[in-house]
């Protein structure tokens, strides 16, 4: 995650970083807080970026867009989090509208939504072996869903 919306890309053996880019993901802001990055399980040549828009995108590690992922809403529909199911088949993100939109990789589509929380949602986790997700909000709560 970065405050200035760059992405960094580091190597584990040297420590160096060895790519930077900012992602256009949607906006003409030139600055948007990135707030999770996420690698795909079965490629980890790509990752999923989440960012403070309404698209989440796969990214390579050359900072192309592979695939985006918008909930649609031009406003209250951002995302503040997102998660991957553990073969990354799935993303879940959740928006300022507390909505959970849940995306298939394969097909592109948004296959469902629901409404997690009343307030703020400030994160959203997979279970690593489980068809089980967990939601928790800043009014303390934490739920767990079957998607």
């Amino acid at each position: 995650a970065s405050s200035d919306g760059s992405v960094k890309v580091w190597s584990l053996k040297s420590t160096e970083c060895l790519s930077t880019f900012k992602p256009a993901l949607g906006s003409s802001a030139s600055e948007i807080t990135v707030n999770s990055i996420h690698l795909l399980p079965r490629n980890t040549e790509q990752f999923v970026v989440c960012n403070r828009t309404n698209t989440v995108s796969i990214m390579n590690m050359q900072g192309q867009i592979v695939k985006s992922f918008s909930s649609g809403k031009r406003q209250g529909g951002d995302f503040v989090c997102c998660t991957l199911s553990p073969r990354g088949e799935w993303i879940y993100c959740v928006g300022e509208d507390h909505v959970l939109y849940c995306f298939s990789v394969g097909t592109g589509k948004l296959e469902r939504t629901l409404t997690v929380h009343e307030k703020e949602v400030i994160g959203v986790s997979h279970h690593p072996h489980q068809n089980l997700l967990a939601s928790f909000s800043e009014d303390g709560t934490l739920k767990l869903w079957k998607p």
